[in-house]
């Protein structure tokens, strides 16, 4: 066997893998942070521009001069006081623009700019009102953000950040401006440049990596020679003898030549009790293996015989879904859940022929597989009588007859048997101690029903069963039920009790029956919570649809 990465190497790439991630975490809040707080005064510094720009705009009434198109006699004044404003500020640019066609974002005119003085004996040009705005000078959806802070009538100031391949990474304030008419006409803008964040950030994350890197160097080294003397070294002569130990029992080796060389440790602790309870249990193995084959052979021998025989019991139970497509006049859904590998309680549906159709749920008493076995053959009787034309009380006693002819086991099964006229409604029942039905008609509500029961089959021969009629409308719906059911227990064994399940079922009493029957199984299963499944739980429903 490869012996694979050693513990001296596990230490060394975990000490570094810890290190890299609190590296890289206090990378990523320091960078968050710092670009957090950096942005947060930037927006703060880029609101307190814009309202001193607009308050100025509003005693210039530049908003009426937007609206007409026209530059008064205050359009300079206007002008030399945001020039004031940049002159005093850190900002990059100042300016006012509009929207000469409000459905069309390139039809984007300056109104306004302001110049520092540094910039205006530089040469800088002033733009007037009127002037297009340079093609590329703003990206789509920056000019798409204004043009909609227009139309809106924007009431306070707004902030972006956006990027051109002129003028890089910019802070975009900006402030709707409106006329003496109260409408909104344009924006006043202010733009800081943060193209310098990137460069401190990037500055700041080289100076985290350097430091964290030169630690986790000086950690490692001084781990590995404290690990390594006190530690690793017995750890690895330990796992050398084990491995010895894992091959000779891979080997088959007698028990007798199974020896584990025991590990000199020199001080007391873990590590020495580690070493002493591997020699320990070395030693114990020696006589395990001596019965191990043997008692696995038979255990994977049962379980295999438990798989197959759980698969046989699935496949004789109905368990297509839906089982017959053409007819449209019922829908119906079982499910079954054994508390073992196989169980006891079994459902089946089949047409007799084609206007009728046999339902049965029984319970055989019992569990495991004995009750699979004798469950099987209460099957396979109760379909042989429907499929000769026999009534649901003839079912009944028939079989009854059958299974107790020479019953040396002396199991029962109590059993529900109907009988559905598909055409009709009609549903003819009989009841063999089974537990009593639930049934919805007429848009109710369900409610039990309370048949008159017979005794259970295969407890008496010669027992006559007694039958009933119910006439089914269409949306009427049948549930048919073992005592998993109500006999479910939780944690104060507790049971769940027919009241609770007759409230799960008319909690969701339009749905299909489908997912009727998952949500009282789900109703159960929030009942019983951690508590082990003690009884098979077995559930079938039927709607009559008509035709």
């Amino acid at each position: 066997m490869s012996k694979g990465i050693g513990i001296k190497t596990r230490v060394v790439i975990a000490t570094i893998s810890f290190m890299g991630i609190l590296t890289l975490a206090i990378s990523i809040i320091g960078y968050k942070l710092y670009k957090d707080s950096i942005m947060k005064s930037y927006h703060s510094y880029a609101d307190a521009v814009l309202k001193c720009a607009y308050n100025s705009s509003i005693r210039y009434s530049f908003g009426d001069m937007i609206a007409s198109r026209t530059m008064t006699g205050k359009y300079e004044e206007f002008r030399k006081e945001l020039n004031m404003f940049k002159e005093s500020s850190d900002i990059e640019y100042l300016y006012a623009i509009y929207f000469d066609d409000m459905e069309d974002i390139h039809s984007t005119h300056y109104a306004i700019n302001a110049k520092t003085q540094k910039e205006r004996s530089g040469g800088g040009e002033f733009t007037n009102l009127g002037k297009p705005v340079e093609k590329g000078a703003f990206e789509d959806n920056t000019l798409t953000t204004l043009l909609d802070a227009v139309k809106s009538g924007k009431r306070d100031t707004g902030t972006l950040e956006g990027y051109s391949d002129e003028y890089g990474h910019m802070l975009n304030g900006y402030h709707v401006i409106f006329d003496s008419n109260d409408n909104p006409v344009g924006l006043i803008c202010v733009e800081i440049d943060i193209n310098r964040i990137k460069v401190e950030l990037r500055q700041y994350m080289f100076s985290v990596i350097l430091t964290a890197t030169a630690v986790t160097v000086i950690v490692v080294l001084l781990y590995l020679h404290y690990t390594n003397k006190k530690l690793i070294r017995p750890i690895v002569k330990i796992a050398e003898n084990s491995d010895s130990f894992v091959k000779k029992m891979q080997e088959n080796a007698d028990p007798k030549e199974l020896i584990f060389e025991e590990v000199s440790i020199q001080t007391d602790g873990e590590l020495r009790l580690l070493a002493d309870n591997v020699k320990r249990m070395a030693d114990g193995v020696s006589t395990y293996m001596a019965n191990l084959k043997q008692a696995t052979s038979d255990k994977e021998r049962i379980s295999t015989e438990l798989t197959l025989a759980t698969k046989i019991q699935a496949a004789m139970l109905p368990h297509k879904f839906p089982p017959y497509p053409d007819k449209t006049e019922f829908d119906i859904y079982a499910l079954m859940d054994p508390a073992r590998e196989v169980g006891g309680d079994f459902y089946d549906f089949f047409l007799i022929d084609n206007d009728h159709l046999c339902l049965v749920m029984a319970d055989v008493s019992g569990k495991g597989v004995p009750a699979a076995l004798f469950m099987m053959v209460s099957k396979i009787i109760l379909q042989s009588c429907a499929m000769l034309g026999k009534t649901p009380a003839e079912i009944l006693t028939k079989t009854n007859n059958a299974l107790c002819y020479d019953n040396q086991v002396n199991m029962f099964v109590t059993a529900w048997v109907g009988i559905l006229e598909i055409s009709t409604g009609k549903l003819t029942a009989s009841n063999a101690g089974h537990e009593y039905p639930a049934i919805r008609q007429n848009g109710g509500d369900f409610s039990l029903y309370k048949d008159k029961h017979g005794l259970a089959i295969g407890c008496m021969e010669g027992v006559s069963y007694k039958e009933y009629e119910i006439q089914l409308k269409p949306g009427d719906k049948l549930f048919l039920y073992t005592d998993g059911v109500p006999e479910a227990t939780d944690k104060t064994e507790k049971m769940f009790g027919t009241d609770r399940m007759i409230d799960s079922l008319n909690k969701n009493k339009t749905a299909d029956p489908c997912l009727l029957l998952k949500k009282v199984r789900a109703s159960v299963n929030s009942f019983a919570g951690d508590c082990e499944q003690f009884d098979d739980l077995t559930m079938m429903c039927l709607e009559y649809k008509g035709k």
